[in-house]
């Protein structure tokens, strides 16, 4: 079945082509590589926080289950990108030429993953804003795809909803914990790693998720714990 509804056709004959760096710099708001620093960024917050309060815990739950929620979001999103192996817009229309597949659009569900997350359970400012920020980035993400000419509306909305979804299921399944979120981000990772075939991307799903998961792990150690105290105090 076509994905064509023919608004890429229409952005990529209407908008100017001095327009094209603008959107290849605002879709990196979606790009794993960014993504990825956020998520270090965030962590860092929640250590700072950790270490201003009476706990001995070098992260919060909260920030620890964000990481993970975000890890295995990434995984997810790869996963899916292979098993539907959906060819992108012709290369005609690609202001950007890129060969990997096209839905969903890794980029739209990496943001509406991670600044879903952010604007769910982070707690800076307030949920309203936290909600029309990550909203207007995720738009922003997906119409950027869309000028790009690498992937068509229904890559993106597909997204979205993918990303929502999973937000939902993680929260309901988990209950908001980080122990069972990372269980399942490492799930999630393993199936990256076997359906792409041992693929670069694959591995560096796998890594990302078991890799954080071990991180967090290490931090509930008593004697990292301790350590933790002695240097904060």
């Amino acid at each position: 079945m076509s994905r064509n509804l023919g608004v890429t056709e229409l952005l990529r004959n209407t908008l100017p082509e001095w327009t094209v760096p603008i959107f290849e710099v605002t879709a990196l708001l979606g790009d794993e590589f960014v993504v990825v620093g956020v998520l270090g960024l965030f962590a860092i917050s929640g250590a700072s926080q950790a270490a201003s309060s009476d706990t001995d815990r070098l992260l919060p739950d909260r920030t620890a289950f964000v990481l993970a929620v975000v890890l295995g979001g990434l995984a997810l999103t790869l996963v899916l990108k292979t098993a539907f192996g959906s060819p992108r817009p012709p290369e005609s229309l690609q202001a950007v030429p890129r060969e990997s597949n096209g839905f969903p659009s890794g980029h739209t569900m990496a943001a509406t993953v991670l600044w879903g997350a952010l604007a769910i359970w982070s707690l800076q400012s307030t949920a309203r804003r936290r909600t029309v920020a990550a909203a207007s980035i995720v738009g922003l993400v997906a119409f950027s795809r869309l000028a790009l000419g690498v992937h068509f509306l229904v890559d993106v909305l597909a997204s979205v909803a993918f990303g929502l979804g999973y937000l939902y299921l993680a929260a309901r399944l988990t209950n908001e914990q980080p122990a069972p979120m990372f269980a399942g981000a490492i799930g999630l990772g393993t199936i990256a790693l076997l359906i792409t075939g041992g693929e670069t991307d694959g591995w560096l799903a796998f890594a990302g998720c078991v890799g954080g998961a071990g991180a967090w792990w290490a931090t509930t150690q008593p004697r990292v714990q301790e350590l933790w105290t002695s240097i904060t105090e």
